[in-house]
């Protein structure tokens, strides 16, 4: 927001547009927020002020920065209601106080995109809508151009998060819907799955338990939509550590994993209810500890997670 003079009268350059910036997220969509103004604030100098402290209405000021504001005034400030457009063709109508956007109003971005809501210091603050000419949206609470508190924010091909945020990433819970119809709720830290949560994916497969940093990390439980369950620990989505994986049919295996198949010693319970007790490397079976080292030699291999 800047000046040039008028019924001469001129206002110094104050705030300019401000980059652009990306915020991360799940995964490759995403919404550019973009910021408010970079400030530029500078004290007027005494021959640029006035005595009148009344509010007033001119014809069109054109300001130092090009653009050229048409509102009201207070003495040589922009305060009440007004419009600034800037040479690039962005553009700010709303309510202003002391030369900087406060109360309610509407940003436009050169590119079409669009902030409306609340501001206070130049800056974005409180309940207010971004809008992006790709689709892209979010609604719900700002602080300082970023968003905090609590939101919707939905991407073009119909994936939606609703929940937390701080300073402008997800944090707290939260419950993201991909546009397949998978869904995670959960507690999110630093844009991602971290604590407790559960998911479900488009082909039935269920989770609940730990995560983190957007893995299946810690005790949980899985189930298939073939019947198969899994409860256990995990590590990075494997299944990783002591477990019990059952089939379907009745049959199980109870005992140490890696990578999702069974590691080291281990009970299995066979179709028809007997128990023996064996040894596995990575799914393939060493041997029984019974007598019976040629009867049912089944590998027990389990599938990963991404095949079942």
């Amino acid at each position: 927001m800047g000046g040039q003079c008028c019924n001469n009268t001129s206002y110094l350059d104050d705030v300019e547009p401000y980059d652009d910036t990306e915020l991360k997220r799940l995964d490759t969509r995403k919404i550019n927020i973009k910021y408010n103004y970079k400030k530029k604030q500078k004290e007027l100098n005494s021959s640029q002020t006035t005595k009148t402290q009344e509010r007033t209405k001119q014809l069109a000021v054109t300001l130092k920065s090009g653009g050229i504001y048409l509102g009201d005034w207070v003495g040589n400030k922009r305060e009440g209601y007004g419009i600034l457009k800037w040479p690039d063709g962005s553009e700010y109508e709303g309510e202003w106080k002391n030369n900087k956007a406060h109360g309610q109003g509407k940003f436009i971005y050169p590119d079409g995109d669009y902030y409306e809501g609340q501001w206070e210091n130049d800056k974005q603050n409180g309940r207010g809508t971004f809008q992006s000419i790709n689709g892209g949206k979010f609604e719900g609470q700002w602080k300082d151009d970023l968003q905090q508190g609590y939101g919707i924010e939905t991407w073009e091909d119909g994936s939606k998060y609703e929940g937390y945020f701080y300073e402008g990433i997800k944090q707290g819970q939260g419950t993201y819907i991909w546009n397949d119809g998978s869904t995670y709720t959960g507690l999110w830290i630093n844009n991602k799955r971290h604590g407790q949560g559960s998911q479900v994916w488009k082909n039935g497969k269920e989770y609940q338990g730990e995560w983190f940093e957007d893995f299946m990390c810690g005790q949980g439980i899985i189930k298939w939509s073939n019947g198969c369950t899994y409860v256990g620990q995990f590590n990075k989505d494997a299944l990783n550590g002591y477990g019990i994986f059952k089939w379907s049919n009745g049959r199980s295996y109870e005992g140490s994993f890696k990578h999702s198949k069974p590691n080291g010693k281990g009970k299995v319970i066979l179709d028809n209810g007997r128990s023996r007790f064996g040894e596995w490397n990575e799914g393939q079976l060493i041997k029984w500890f019974d007598n019976n080292q040629d009867e049912q030699k089944e590998n027990f291999d389990i599938l990963n997670l991404e095949d079942l």
